[in-house]
This record gives C-alpha cells, structure tokens and sequence, in this order.
C-alpha cells in the first residue's frame, strides 16, 4: 500500500506533539514525514521529504500558513494544505479558500473531524495517482502507436491529399514527421516488390513482416541522409517516398538516392524492385498527383522490364529503342481502336501476333497485350467513355497476364477484353455524333430568321466549323446551308397558308431581306412561286 506523507506545520510544541501521536497515521495511509515550526522551516522540507500534504496553523511567527499556502501554490501546487486555526476569523479562512485549501479545522482540534479530513485527502491523491498513471499509460500506447499512425497518415496524404492546412502543423508535431507544413517542392517515389506474390509465397507471417521493416529501415535511412522526408507502408508490397526539395540540387540528386534505395534492397534482402518517380508538386493539395504518376510510372514495368527506376518524364523524353516502340505500338494500337467495324481490329490483332509465320512468342504476346491495354484505357480517357465493365476486366486480364503460357489463350482473352473496349467507343462515337447533329439541328430551327452564319452556329454547340459541316455533311447527306433553307422553306409554307401574310412579310419573317430572291428560292426548291403554291388547292 502506498503511504502519503505529512508534514505538520505549528509554532506550538504541545500541538505538533498531539497530533503525532494522536492521530493512527499508518490506519489512514500516511507517514508522517516531519514537523515544523513555522513557514520558512517548512517550506524547504516538502521539496526535501517529497510531502503530499501539509498540516499548518494559520498563525505563527516569521511565515503564516497564508503566506505558506502561496508559496506552496506557486512551488508546489499538488500539494494538499489543512489549515489549522485557533481563532474562527472569517478573513483567515476566505484567504484559505482562495488558496485551493481542502479544508480549514479550528481549534481545538477534534480527533474525529481530522480524521474524516485525512481520509478525505487521501481519497482525492489516490484518485489523482490513478488519473495520471491512466494518462501516463495512454501516452504510452499512443507513444508505441506513433509509427503506425504517421504511417496512415501519410498514406492519407498521398493518396487523399488535406482537407485542412490548420491541422498540418499538429499533426506533424504529434506524429513525429519530419516534413515542413510550408512546404515549397515535393517529390514521391513508389517502390514497389517485383514478383510479390511469388517472392513471399510460402513466407511465413513474421519473416514477411521483417522483410518489410527490413525495406523501410533501408529506404527511409537513405533517403533521411539527403532529404527532410519519409517512407511509409500503403498496402502489401507497396512502399511510398515522401521529401522535401530546399534546393534544386536536391531534386536533381534523387534519382542517386533512389538508385542507392533499389541497390542496396538487391544486395541485403535479395529481392528486385521497381521504383516509379512521380512529378515534383508545389504544395501539399496536389500531392496525390504526384503519387499518382509515381504509381503510374511503376506501372510501367509490365513492358519496361522489373528493377527498374521509371520516371513518366523519362518514358517521354529519353529516345532509347524499348521505350520508342512501346510509343509507337500504343499509338498504333489506338488508331486501330478507332476503325469504323470491329473486323479491323480483330485482323491487326490476329496478324500482329502471328507475323505471317507461325505462333508468335509469349513474351511478344504479352508485350502486345500490355499495349492494347493501355490503348483502350487512353481511349476510353481521351473520350470520357468510362465503363466498369472494361475496368473490371482490365483488372482480371492484368492479374492473369503473368500466369498465361500460350499465345492462344492470350489472344483470346485480349480479344475478349478490346471487344468490350470497342463497343463502348463505338457507342460513344455514334451516341455523340447523334447528339452533335441534333444540336445543329435544333439551333437552326430555333434561329433561321436570323441572318446565321457557320461559325455562329459552331460556336453555339461548342465546335468548330470545319468539324461541323463535315459531320453534318456525313450524317445527314445535307450541306449546314442545304439544311438552313429547308428549315427557311417549311416555316415560308407554312405562313403561305394563312392569306393574311404578304410575300414580303414571309420573306422577311424567314430570314431572307430580298423578296425577289426569295421567290426564286422559292420556285427553285418547290417548282412554284410563293403566289402559285398559295393558289393550290389544299
């Protein structure tokens, strides 16, 4: 049992003596720890005897217990204080309660009442002791959970991006992130393991979960010695970079930092990973962006090659041969996308994979299949024509694309997937088209007694006028003018039926500001004048 101390504070020997031996201190869960005689003695012993609670008259010479319970309040103030009076004056004991005193218990002292006051104080020190172990003991655990929780938090970032700039800065503080909230220049690399499944396969729980910490002990040791920066965990065999760029030579060093990172993962933990380096980000809203492409660029290995370090910048810019023909095919393979019949693009498949000259190798297979993949999702970017059909499978012709051993099966799951691709581009192009020509249509049925132009009519479905009139042409067998005064020419027969209307009036009210060159119009597209089709019998 833990045993609080006392010290009893009084000028007056036969109280001090009374007390000590009066009260069952040990019963209580106390030890008296020393007396004093008055203020001054006193105020040195509860630092020295570590006191919990000061027993103190109010009255004595050199220090009072008032002036003794400020400087415990200002030195002191868990310490519990009893005051002690012989005289019942009401100023003493608002002073005492002023000072946070627990009690105030006048002379002469009844052993009864001191009691139930201790037993008191010491249920508030116990309660207290409990209250700061439960903290002591939550800041350990939160203590223990840092490194998983600025781990999510990170991920978070990347992945999410900030709701809040306030809340950058505490939250840094509090997980220990070496990052600064006004951040000018951002880099993310994602390192992803080569064969995962494959490489941990039959790896028990424990040697999996060393190999990772193995991997971020690496990678975030390397990158801590350049850079204001971290690595992080976001899903299995995935590992994410996170620096800071203070200057441009360190930006432009990261791709050594990074090389050392993949280098020395060979070397100790005997496994090949790719790294994909994303784009470099001026604040921390667009950092997802930068994970993005870092994510997009390990993605790249499927055709690059593994243990590599990808950059998209240097997929585009660096004219090495791999790189030029993967350019080149997925350009080709889009082209191909975009035929008018399904045909088409089954016999480029068919023959790209056969050459001509027997089954074509699997890894040719597989190349042709990342490229059609990648063509039909830019395709389907470029034209806004997202299907989850073609997502889904996406994903299933991706995970099974490592696992496939034969060019025949290959081919017929690719098939299977750019058909689904193909239907949803020809539906979008033929649903758009549709739409484009409707829209022109409309305009011209609403505006013809204007005097319209082309170029008013493209801007007023948002296209330009070349694209317009080849496409209304295409659709329709009809020039956009061919189209203007026919609309002209119904609303004139129309109006001709009401004899109320003159010639002129009508020309006027369709457009036209010549009433001779209307009638010639007129006679032109009907074999009639205005005058003559309003004489026919109806």
């Amino acid at each position: 049992m833990y045993m609080y101390r006392v010290l009893i504070v009084d000028d007056e020997t036969s109280v001090r003596s009374g007390l000590r031996d009066c009260v069952d201190w040990a019963a209580l869960g106390l030890e008296l720890a020393g007396e004093a005689e008055d203020g001054e003695i006193a105020l040195p012993l509860v630092a020295a005897r570590s006191i919990h609670i000061v027993l103190t008259d109010v009255r004595m010479p050199h220090m009072d217990g008032i002036a003794l319970a400020e400087k415990l309040r200002e030195t002191h103030p868990s310490v519990k204080i009893i005051m002690i009076s012989g005289f019942g004056d009401i100023d003493y004991l608002k002073s005492a309660l002023k000072l946070d005193a627990i009690d105030y218990i006048l002379k002469p002292v009844r052993l009864q009442e001191l009691q139930e006051v201790l037993a008191r104080v010491v249920l508030l020190l116990q309660e207290e002791d409990e209250a700061r172990h439960n903290r002591l003991a939550q800041q350990m655990k939160l203590n223990q959970s840092i490194p998983l929780l600025r781990e999510r938090y990170l991920t978070t970032l990347v992945v999410d991006g900030i709701r809040s700039h306030e809340s950058l800065e505490e939250k840094f503080q509090l997980l220990n992130i070496d990052l600064p909230v006004q951040a000018a220049r951002l880099g993310v690399f994602v390192i992803r393991i080569d064969d995962y499944a494959a490489a941990l396969a039959g790896m028990p729980e424990r040697e999996k979960q060393l190999l990772s910490f193995a991997l971020l002990n690496i990678s975030e040791d390397i990158v801590k010695a350049a850079y204001c920066g971290h690595t992080f965990e976001t899903k299995p065999g995935e590992y994410v970079g996170l620096v800071h760029f203070s200057a441009d030579h360190e930006e432009e060093q990261l791709f050594t930092t990074i090389e050392e990172c993949r280098n020395q993962m060979n070397r100790l933990l005997k496994i090949n990973v790719t790294i994909g380096v994303g784009c470099t980000v001026r604040d921390w809203v667009s950092l997802p962006e930068a994970y993005r492409t870092a994510a997009e660029a390990a993605e790249h290995r499927w055709f690059l090659g593994k243990n590599q370090i990808i950059t998209m910048d240097s997929l585009a810019a660096v004219p090495g041969p791999h790189q030029q023909t993967v350019q080149l095919d997925v350009r080709s393979c889009i082209s191909v996308l975009k035929a008018p019949n399904w045909e088409t693009v089954e016999r480029y498949v068919s023959e790209a994979f056969g050459k001509g000259h027997g089954a074509a190798p699997v890894q040719h297979g597989r190349n042709l299949c990342m490229y059609m993949i990648i063509a039909c999702s830019e395709l389907l970017l470029e034209l806004d024509a997202s299907a989850g059909t073609v997502q889904t499978s996406e994903r299933q012709l991706m995970n099974r694309l490592s696992g496939i051993e034969t060019v025949a099966e290959l081919k017929l799951l690719l098939l299977q997937h750019v058909r689904l691709a193909y239907d949803v581009v020809a539906d979008k192009r033929e649903h758009k088209t549709r739409n484009v020509v409707t829209l022109i249509k409309s305009y011209i049925d609403e505006h013809f007694a204007k005097d319209l132009t082309i170029a008013e009519i493209a801007a007023a479905v948002y296209l330009t006028p070349t694209y317009i009139c080849l496409l209304f042409k295409q659709e329709t067998g009809l020039t956009i003018n061919d189209y203007v005064i026919e609309a002209r020419l119904r609303k004139a027969k129309q109006l001709l039926a009401d004899p109320s209307y003159k010639t002129y009036d009508i020309c006027y009210a369709v457009g036209y500001k010549d009433p001779s060159y209307f009638s010639k119009l007129f006679k032109k597209h009907t074999g009639l004048t205005p005058s003559e089709f309003r004489e026919m019998p109806v």
